[in-house]
Protein backbone atom coordinates (compact mmCIF):
# COMPACT_ATOMS: atom_id res chain seq x y z
CA UNK A 1 0.00 0.00 0.00
CA UNK A 2 1.35 3.63 -0.92
CA UNK A 3 0.24 6.23 1.17
CA UNK A 4 1.68 10.05 0.65
CA UNK A 5 1.96 11.61 4.44
CA UNK A 6 1.51 15.65 3.29
CA UNK A 7 4.21 17.69 5.65
CA UNK A 8 6.54 20.22 5.96
CA UNK A 9 8.97 17.91 7.61
CA UNK A 10 11.80 15.93 5.83
CA UNK A 11 11.39 12.10 6.39
CA UNK A 12 14.27 10.35 7.21
CA UNK A 13 14.26 6.32 6.55
CA UNK A 14 12.48 4.31 9.22
CA UNK A 15 10.43 7.16 10.32
CA UNK A 16 6.54 6.30 10.69
CA UNK A 17 5.04 9.97 10.92
CA UNK A 18 1.40 9.70 12.44
CA UNK A 19 -0.94 10.43 10.03
CA UNK A 20 -4.40 10.84 8.88
CA UNK A 21 -5.77 9.54 5.86
CA UNK A 22 -8.02 12.14 4.15
CA UNK A 23 -8.14 10.57 0.51
CA UNK A 24 -8.46 7.81 -1.65
CA UNK A 25 -6.41 8.18 -5.17
CA UNK A 26 -7.90 5.61 -7.32
CA UNK A 27 -5.13 4.69 -10.14
CA UNK A 28 -4.78 2.17 -12.83
CA UNK A 29 -1.15 1.15 -13.34
CA UNK A 30 -0.52 -0.56 -16.23
CA UNK A 31 -3.96 -2.29 -16.07
CA UNK A 32 -3.93 -3.05 -12.47
CA UNK A 33 -5.82 -1.14 -10.14
CA UNK A 34 -3.33 0.40 -7.81
CA UNK A 35 -5.21 2.83 -5.51
CA UNK A 36 -2.67 5.46 -3.40
CA UNK A 37 -3.77 7.05 0.37
CA UNK A 38 -3.23 10.45 0.60
CA UNK A 39 -2.87 11.63 4.39
CA UNK A 40 -1.78 14.45 6.44
CA UNK A 41 0.36 14.45 9.28
CA UNK A 42 -0.84 14.36 12.25
CA UNK A 43 1.53 17.05 14.19
CA UNK A 44 2.49 19.21 11.19
CA UNK A 45 1.37 22.52 11.89
CA UNK A 46 0.73 23.08 8.09
CA UNK A 47 -1.82 19.78 7.38
CA UNK A 48 -2.93 18.93 10.37
CA UNK A 49 -5.97 20.94 10.38
CA UNK A 50 -7.05 19.09 6.78
CA UNK A 51 -9.53 16.79 6.96
CA UNK A 52 -11.70 16.62 3.86
CA UNK A 53 -10.70 16.41 0.15
CA UNK A 54 -12.76 19.84 0.13
CA UNK A 55 -10.29 21.57 2.46
CA UNK A 56 -6.79 21.09 0.42
CA UNK A 57 -6.42 23.76 -1.69
CA UNK A 58 -6.78 22.94 -5.01
CA UNK A 59 -2.69 23.60 -6.39
CA UNK A 60 -1.88 20.87 -3.64
CA UNK A 61 -4.30 18.72 -6.00
CA UNK A 62 -3.49 19.32 -8.62
CA UNK A 63 0.48 18.42 -8.09
CA UNK A 64 -0.93 15.48 -6.76
CA UNK A 65 -1.83 13.09 -9.54
CA UNK A 66 0.99 14.17 -12.09
CA UNK A 67 3.99 12.78 -9.28
CA UNK A 68 2.29 9.75 -9.17
CA UNK A 69 1.50 9.43 -13.09
CA UNK A 70 5.66 10.30 -13.11
CA UNK A 71 7.10 8.92 -10.40
CA UNK A 72 8.09 5.73 -11.74
CA UNK A 73 10.38 7.47 -14.54
CA UNK A 74 9.02 4.56 -16.75
CA UNK A 75 7.12 4.89 -19.85
CA UNK A 76 4.64 2.87 -18.26
CA UNK A 77 0.68 3.92 -18.60
CA UNK A 78 -0.83 5.63 -15.62
CA UNK A 79 -4.36 6.46 -15.49
CA UNK A 80 -5.41 8.39 -12.22
CA UNK A 81 -9.18 8.89 -11.71
CA UNK A 82 -11.23 11.18 -9.38
CA UNK A 83 -9.80 11.79 -5.80
CA UNK A 84 -12.28 10.06 -3.41
CA UNK A 85 -13.10 10.79 0.43
CA UNK A 86 -11.62 9.98 3.30
CA UNK A 87 -14.46 7.36 4.28
CA UNK A 88 -13.05 5.24 1.38
CA UNK A 89 -9.22 5.77 2.39
CA UNK A 90 -10.45 4.22 5.36
CA UNK A 91 -12.26 1.46 4.41
CA UNK A 92 -9.43 0.51 1.63
CA UNK A 93 -6.79 0.58 4.41
CA UNK A 94 -9.28 -1.98 6.53
CA UNK A 95 -9.48 -4.05 3.58
CA UNK A 96 -5.24 -3.99 2.62
CA UNK A 97 -4.64 -4.83 6.71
Amino acid sequence: MDILVLMQEQVVRGYFPHARAILLMPMIDQGEKDHKIIAVCAVDPEHRHFGYISELPQHRLEKISPLFEDYKNENKEVAVNDFLPADNAINAIKYWM
